[in-house]
């Protein structure tokens, strides 16, 4: 790989850590995994570093001095820098993280091409270059980058959940059998999110037969945290169907415009008016209505139900729910005949501003890959893919999402 192009990749991390420093505690204590790091101290671990490279390696060689780059015991490297991580603030270790990483990269962008390409030797008499380098601590990044994305990701999946609650939820070998009469697939299916430890096919045989018993298609949804990760595989050999591939998409609150449209109607509960609008845009059943009300109604989360109005006249409705810092949007629905006039883009807007003002910083939302009218939307707002998910169903589904 050319200098340009490591340099490029290598920068990648400050993207990175500059937009992790937007998140909140809530996210930076949390470990990566069960007896891991925290985030902050995975930070730390990184920057720290940087600095020692930086200054023991990058600069000397720079410099055309000896360099004192040796091997540390790690256990006491890491261990200093975790004590860092976790006494040290978020904006801090942001600006410390980007800026070590900065520095190497402008004194290995100002090199020379003999200086990149030479080989030094380090204080152990072990052979050093600059491409080596950056492809080694490359390698480094991706690794924790995809922890703490995979840690995020994980928190908005356990999120949603609780953001679009099921009639009833059966806990079995760390699966979630979700039970909502049949009505949509989020609310109906399986989320085999943690420890899985009974025979597979046994377990898959049981879900089944609970599923039938109620009447319902057994639905899984595959995200990318199943458990067994060979679940989708197993499903598919088993004639499952994949439907419904579904992009989570988040945005930084502070990001996202403010509305102009006024006519809007906030309510905490799904009142009749609520209710009477996503019937007609989303053709909901009387029997799918009711359920609808059953579901919302025993979640415990600070909820706020929207119906945008034209002239006195609903043409977009939706409903959002908060926990900790974070706003879930669900069921945006445009009126058939009236979308394509941006109402859509202003309900979602309300939906935000009312986020922001009670406190949230993060919004997250779900769409299916399929539907570009709404990614048009959305990503216009500014939302931007965390993850993906689908479904798989015993046969073919009409079942709406």
């Amino acid at each position: 790989m050319k200098k340009e192009s490591l340099l490029q990749t290598f920068g990648q991390w400050i993207t990175f850590v500059t937009d992790l420093g937007r998140y909140d505690n809530s996210i930076w204590n949390q470990s990566v995994a069960a007896g891991k790091w925290s985030v902050r101290e995975v930070v730390a671990h990184i920057l720290r570093w940087d600095q020692y490279f930086y200054e023991e390696a990058v600069v000397k060689a720079a410099a055309g001095l000896a360099l004192t780059v040796k091997h540390l015991n790690d256990d006491e490297f890491n261990k200093t820098a975790s004590q860092f991580g976790k006494a040290t603030g978020i904006k801090e270790l942001t600006e410390q993280a980007v800026q070590s990483r900065r520095q190497i990269i402008d004194v290995i962008t100002g090199l020379s091409e003999e200086q990149y390409t030479a080989v030094y030797e380090n204080a152990d008499g072990h052979p050093f270059g600059f491409a080596e380098y950056m492809k080694d601590f490359i390698s480094h990044d991706l690794h924790h980058m995809r922890q703490i994305k995979n840690r995020l990701s994980f928190r908005i999946e356990e999120m949603s959940l609780n953001g679009w609650p099921a009639l009833q939820t059966v806990v079995y070998d760390g699966w979630l059998l979700r039970f909502s009469d049949g009505y949509t697939k989020r609310s109906n299916s399986i989320s085999a999110l943690y420890h899985h430890t009974l025979e597979l096919d046994e377990k898959i045989r049981a879900c089944e037969k609970l599923y039938a018993q109620r009447g319902i298609r057994t639905v899984f949804k595959i995200t990318p945290f199943v458990q067994p990760s060979s679940l989708d595989e197993e499903l598919a050999a088993r004639g499952y169907e994949l439907i419904d591939h579904t992009l989570v998409k988040t945005v930084h609150l502070d990001d996202v415009k403010t509305p102009f449209h006024a006519d809007i109607w906030f309510e905490s509960e799904p009142t009749e008016a609520w209710l009477d609008a996503a019937t007609v845009f989303s053709r909901l059943t009387e029997e799918q209505r009711t359920i609808t009300r059953g579901m919302l109604e025993q979640s415990p989360l600070k909820k706020c139900f929207a119906v945008l109005h034209d002239n006195g006249i609903p043409v977009a409705c939706g409903l959002a729910a908060i926990e900790n810092s974070w706003i879930s949007l669900y069921d945006i629905v445009t009126d058939p005949d009236k979308r394509n006039r941006g109402f859509g883009e202003q309900l979602v807007l309300h939906l935000l501003d009312w986020g922001k003002q009670q406190g949230a910083k993060e919004g997250y939302l779900l769409v299916v890959k399929e539907n570009a009218p709404a990614h048009r939307v959305y990503d216009k707002i500014g939302f931007l893919p965390q993850y993906d998910y689908w479904y798989r169903a015993e046969g073919l589904s009409d079942e709406k999402k």
